[in-house]
């Protein structure tokens, strides 16, 4: 009897494994290259009520594969970091998640994080680590996840990103962080916040995977999952029983259409050195152009990015201009009586700033200026 019933579990358990064969549904996300800094990050999309972690890949679901970068451009693609002898263990953060921002932050002694700080650190070499750097969770400007609120006062002053550039210079800004200590590569999600959307969908959340790609382990968030010490034992355990295996999938080639358009890659990188300040905000959650209009003002403001001055042309007679950094500082200011107007911005400190215009026959305006 016994053995009948051995039996049926070893053919469930081959009837289990042959299904979960079958219906493993293999994908990619990742970009064959690292994006422009000019590349546009998409919307934000709606994450649920209020706490609401529910999204994202659960415990036996089978990831994509993606291809992402760190600042200086190298790559990490998921399938083949797969492959090795270490689990995979992902983890999203931001520096507006205060939670993460903790963890790393060797002052701060609250039990959360020192139990998930504790971890990390100790088992730095037990697993293969893989920070993501995606959605700010409580950004001064731009819209914020559904299910992490913006909050009404924080340290911070990092801006839901509108451009790759300030997403990639807010994660190098992070790891460089004198207050801070990291001691694991980060990646930038995609302009297309794909590994976000489709992995986490939580701002500190983790996800260790087997090496065919499926979820064994998810964490909705860090700190609290390692205030458990049974969940560090099943993280432990699933180092202990991981075997290694590579996934047989090849993504499909797509033929390469012929393009006689010779117009200019809006994408095209720039020289941009990043903000002044690693934490820098900025007002208007846009794409910077090299001729940015103020929406029916027949106001015009370029180049921006700027290196070394900036132009304004307005219709509007004896406009008074100020050029603040993000901390409401005022870095210049003129009144502007004819129609052309220039100020030097040469020896101002490289990052983001505001430029408010008032004038008493036009509407006032306010405009992102990068300088670069």
């Amino acid at each position: 009897m016994q053995q009948i019933t051995w039996a049926r579990y070893i053919l469930a358990s081959l009837l289990v494994c042959a299904f979960s064969t079958l219906q493993a549904q293999y994908g990619d996300f990742g970009l064959a290259e690292q994006p422009a800094d000019t590349a546009a990050v998409d919307d934000i999309i709606f994450y649920g009520d209020y706490m609401d972690m529910s999204g994202g890949y659960n415990v036996g679901d089978t990831v994509f594969n993606f291809t992402a970068y760190d600042f200086d451009g190298h790559p990490v693609n998921l399938y083949d970091q797969l492959s090795g002898d270490r689990p995979v263990v992902l983890v999203s953060g931001s520096v507006s998640c205060i939670r993460f921002r903790n963890v790393f932050d060797p002052a701060i002694p609250g039990q959360e994080v020192w139990a998930a700080r504790t971890f990390m650190y100790d088992h730095q070499d037990d697993f293969n680590w893989i920070f993501i750097y995606g959605v700010e969770a409580h950004p001064t400007d731009g819209n914020c996840p559904s299910n992490c609120p913006p909050t009404i006062n924080t340290d911070t002053a990092v801006v839901q990103p509108s451009i790759y550039a300030e997403r990639r210079w807010a994660m190098h800004n992070w790891e460089n962080s004198p207050e801070h200590d990291l001691p694991f590569t980060m990646y930038a999600d995609n302009p297309d916040n794909a590994i976000y959307n489709n992995f986490f969908q939580r701002p500190f959340g983790l996800i260790a995977l087997n090496c065919d790609g499926t979820v064994g382990i998810r964490a909705d968030w860090v700190t609290s999952f390692f205030m458990d010490v049974n969940n560090e034992e099943e993280l432990m355990m699933f180092r202990q029983n991981y075997t290694a295996c590579q996934i047989d999938w090849e993504p499909e080639v797509e033929e390469e259409e012929e393009d006689d358009d010779d117009t200019t890659d809006d994408d095209e990188p720039v020289d941009y050195d990043g903000p002044d300040s690693a934490l820098g905000g900025h007002s208007d959650n846009e794409v910077a152009s090299a001729v940015s209009e103020f929406d029916n003002t027949g106001v015009w403001v370029y180049p921006n990015p700027a290196r070394s001055s900036l132009t304004i042309e307005t219709d509007a007679s004896n406009t008074a201009w100020q050029l603040t950094d993000m901390q409401g500082r005022t870095v210049a200011s003129w009144v502007q009586s004819q129609f052309r107007s220039s100020v030097s911005v040469a020896d101002l400190p490289r990052g983001h700033y505001l430029l408010i215009g008032e004038s008493e026959d036009a509407p006032a305006v306010r405009q992102r200026i990068i300088l670069h």
